[in-house]
């Protein structure tokens, strides 16, 4: 007996468009961000996650690098909020739910793979890369960013690593204050 010729599937590049029978397609979009500032370009809604019986969201942000110092921490009272960095490494910022207390906050090191899931109350602040830029995927609900914010300024806090793994851009400048 004769065998049958084994099926072949070809691989092809993974595309919106290729991929939309199956699924969305999560990355950069091509569209204007929602918020761009000097520490994070955002984009919003990217993908629609109402099929989990809610209004989740997914948003896709790059943190970019900038001084290592905290001067704003902000909080969402209703969401809870995933950040699962895709690529680079991060330091992010976390205080627990409650009055802000810029002295309990804690800071931790992200690296790409990772993961955080927010409890509802959570301060914290867009992460710190450690080169150039970090890229992240965000898991959250729809309403979060236009009604579910509270970013409060508080004094100036410097991110300190511990030595030998301080990055270079980190390490303070000859002749600069701290």
């Amino acid at each position: 007996m004769t065998p049958l010729p084994q099926p072949v599937l070809t691989v092809q590049p993974l595309s919106a468009g290729a991929f939309a029978p199956f699924g969305t397609l999560l990355e950069q979009p091509a569209t204007p961000a929602k918020l761009t500032r000097g520490d994070i370009t955002y984009w919003h809604h990217t993908a629609d996650l109402a099929g989990l019986q809610g209004s989740g969201v997914t948003g896709h942000l790059i943190a970019h690098r900038r001084d290592l110092h905290v001067t704003q921490i902000e909080r969402h009272h209703h969401t809870p909020e995933a950040f699962i960095a895709t690529q680079g490494s991060s330091v992010m910022i976390f205080g627990a739910p409650g009055p802000a207390d810029p002295a309990a906050l804690r800071a931790f090191r992200i690296d790409a793979g990772q993961a955080v899931l927010m409890h509802p109350g959570t301060w914290h602040w867009a992460p710190y890369p450690l080169s150039d830029t970090a890229t992240f995927l965000l898991v959250l609900r729809a309403e979060t960013a236009d009604h579910d914010v509270e970013i409060v300024d508080i004094p100036q806090v410097r991110l300190q690593f511990p030595s030998p793994t301080t990055p270079e851009h980190a390490k303070p400048t000859p002749g600069a204050s701290p």
